[in-house]
């Protein structure tokens, strides 16, 4: 049984996608496939239920994965012990944040706790989607990420750091702009320009669409937002974004969905993490931040 084994394990049992995951690993999908098979054939068992599109875990995947979420977990939790014996060690975060928060909310949360903390070093990797930050967090990737999603209570392992709603982006001159609140049955005829399939947004957005009774025309996704936000103004089409990641914006026109849309951002780790004195030190900064600046 090799590590490399129980990662890809782990990751598809999240990700339910032979496809996903070998993108989300960097590897090749028939790597993917063979490593798991050879799993498979080590214990004697099937793992993964490949008779429907989507992937599941059989019965004794699910309790396989318990075992090797444990085994990834006290993995890390080795490393990073460990590294409190080398000379040249200092503290070191290693952070994951989707696209929305690394681009609107990290520069100064950054800048602030360089200046607090001058000897923690933060080692930041920005993901496609809050799923594959949760999945990093999972493997042990990351000590912390900064998840979006639905409005909830939060978990053990998680710390809210602030909840937003989402408006409609319109070009200045559309008909809808005169209107003061817009709802999704307002919207059926218009074409939409979307984050990446996997996002809080677009899963939220599609899903709200189809309870208005239509499918959303969709003629971009893209993780960049600068792109989603200038495509809007040009008139190309329409988007539904968090209002803080719109609020500065002047090329276009911002009016709020009727009934509201709601975000959550969260900070998250990995469930049943100890934190180290660099952890709490890391986590209590965000939580002072996020009061203060969120």
């Amino acid at each position: 049984m090799e590590f490399r084994q129980l990662e890809y394990f782990c990751t598809i049992s999240h990700l339910k996608n032979f496809t996903r995951t070998a993108e989300t690993l960097h590897v090749s999908q028939p790597s993917v496939t063979k490593a798991i098979k050879a799993l498979e054939a080590e214990l004697g068992l099937t793992l993964i239920d490949r008779s429907q599109k989507k992937v599941n875990l059989t019965p004794e995947g699910q309790a396989f994965l318990l075992h090797a979420q444990k085994i990834m977990s006290a993995a890390s939790a080795a490393k990073k012990d460990m590294a409190r014996y080398r000379g040249d060690s200092r503290g070191k975060i290693q952070f994951g944040l989707p696209p929305m928060v690394e681009a609107y909310l990290f520069p100064d949360l950054f800048t602030k706790f360089r200046s607090s903390f001058p000897d923690i070093s933060l080692d930041v990797q920005e993901y496609s989607d809050s799923d594959e930050v949760r999945n990093r967090l999972a493997l042990g990737d990351l000590d912390f990420g900064i998840v979006l999603g639905e409005v909830r209570t939060t978990a053990e392992n998680e710390m809210l750091l602030m909840q937003d709603n989402m408006s409609v982006c319109l070009p200045e001159n559309h008909p809808l702009a005169g209107q003061e609140k817009i709802g999704f049955s307002d919207i059926a005829a218009e074409k939409f320009i979307m984050q990446q399939p996997h996002t809080y947004q677009y899963k939220e957005v599609y899903r709200r669409c189809s309870e208005a009774g239509f499918v959303p025309d969709i003629t971009l996704c893209t993780s960049q937002l600068k792109t989603i936000k200038q495509l809007v103004a040009n008139g190309m089409g329409i988007s539904i974004l968090p209002n803080f990641v719109t609020g500065t914006e002047n090329i276009f026109v911002r009016r709020p969905l009727l009934p509201k849309l709601s975000i959550q951002i969260t900070l998250n780790w990995s469930a049943g993490k100890e934190l180290t004195d660099v952890d709490a030190q890391f986590s209590d900064f965000i939580k002072d931040y996020a009061e203060k600046h969120l």
